[in-house]
């Protein structure tokens, strides 16, 4: 049952993936609310930039610190939860900060915090959310304050982005391209890289008539600085973040909605995480349009009373036989999951409501669903 998972022998760390738009924040929400009502001290992490999880908990001016859930936001609801739930957005420039800060110090870590180059790649190289994602979640892990930490991953345009972008950024910082490319020119000092940019590499000399020699100066530093100070320390990181990820401390679930795109990222996520041998909890499908009976095959007999517009009628008929395919459409769909994962995987249906979903009374709809026998 999805409700064991939050006993004190559950693991420590759920992560909510999948595409981008399928409701992963509030499903991250729920679970952290969830976690709260059974005794455990929560925190959700979220890295959504549109800051949705800040409004269905109530807090204000949600920022990189973490904001502790009034109380009073369960008790107007009726509830009195016997554990904690805070929650965190990921500020990915503060984060990098303090990675560096870690791993170089005195000057040269000045010298990284000064370099240009830095202040741009820091804010915005593709793979740093993701990178900077994980090294959060194991720092709060390791200090210890928390019985249960939900991570809400960053919307991607693939389900897998999560895990297999850090580790991209690896390969790239460290792509022996970069070192062919700089290595003839890093410890030749500003001047020597001046005078090789001019009279060494035409490719370099092309480069620096449209960017200017100090942004290759800046990206030449980095580079040496990378090598010499941060990249083993980084790499090292990566691989102890993998390793708690694809231990019984962490799980994994696909968040999808019954779309064709986002279910066939959900069950490629699926399958990647067991070829990675990490946990997974099951498949969380979310604004599913219900299905009706066959009893409601007909046209609803109202439709014929004497007191319906015809026109009407027939507009109402329309509108509820789109609903009808719709929700047969999403229930073939469901189907098709189950005959791919097999009858021993976890599926979770969280209906289309008719409202958004913005505050705890909301999210205490998804928590009905998720821990029913749907």
């Amino acid at each position: 049952m999805l409700k064991n998972i939050f006993e004190n022998n559950g693991p420590r760390i759920i992560a909510c993936c999948g595409s981008g738009g399928v409701g992963k924040t509030s499903i991250a929400a729920t679970l952290g609310v969830i976690g709260a009502l059974n005794g455990r001290k929560t925190l959700v992490l979220t890295i959504d930039p549109a800051k949705r999880l800040a409004d269905s908990l109530g807090i204000d001016g949600f920022k990189h610190e973490i904001h502790k859930v009034p109380r009073e936001k369960f008790s107007k609801n009726g509830l009195e939860p016997s554990g904690e739930l805070s929650a965190m957005m990921l500020d990915t420039k503060r984060t990098f900060d303090k990675v560096i800060s870690r791993y170089a110090s005195g000057n040269s870590q000045k010298k990284i915090f000064e370099n240009r180059y830095y202040q741009h790649l820091s804010s915005t190289l593709a793979g740093s959310q993701e990178y900077m994602a994980m090294e959060k979640l194991y720092e709060i892990y390791h200090e210890g304050d928390y019985d249960l930490i939900v991570l809400d991953t960053p919307p991607t345009r693939r389900a897998l982005d999560f895990l297999d972008t850090p580790q991209r950024l690896m390969d790239l910082l460290g792509h022996k391209y970069f070192w062919k490319f700089f290595r003839p020119y890093l410890y030749a000092g500003r001047f020597g890289f001046r005078l090789f940019t001019i009279l060494a590499s035409p490719v370099l000399k092309s480069l620096s008539q449209v960017t200017g020699t100090h942004v290759l100066e800046d990206v030449a530093e980095f580079f040496n600085l990378w090598d010499d100070v941060l990249f083993d320390g980084f790499r090292n990181r990566a691989g102890e973040v993998q390793k708690l990820l694809s231990s019984s401390e962490s799980l994994f679930f696909a968040v999808t909605s019954p779309m064709a795109r986002p279910l066939k990222e959900a069950v490629y996520l699926y399958e990647k995480l067991a070829e990675h041998h990490i946990p997974f909890g099951g498949f969380i499908i979310n604004r599913v349009n219900l299905r009706y009976a066959e009893s409601h095959s007909d046209d609803s007999a109202f439709l014929n009373s004497p007191g319906i517009d015809k026109s009407l009628a027939e507009k109402l008929r329309i509108n509820f036989q789109k609903y009808k395919d719709l929700g047969g459409s999403d229930a073939s769909a469901i189907e098709e999951i189950k005959n791919k994962t097999g009858a021993n995987i976890l599926i979770r249906q969280i209906p289309l409501f008719d409202c958004d979903i913005y505050d705890i009374r909301g999210l205490l709809k998804i928590r009905e669903h998720l821990l029913s026998n749907f």
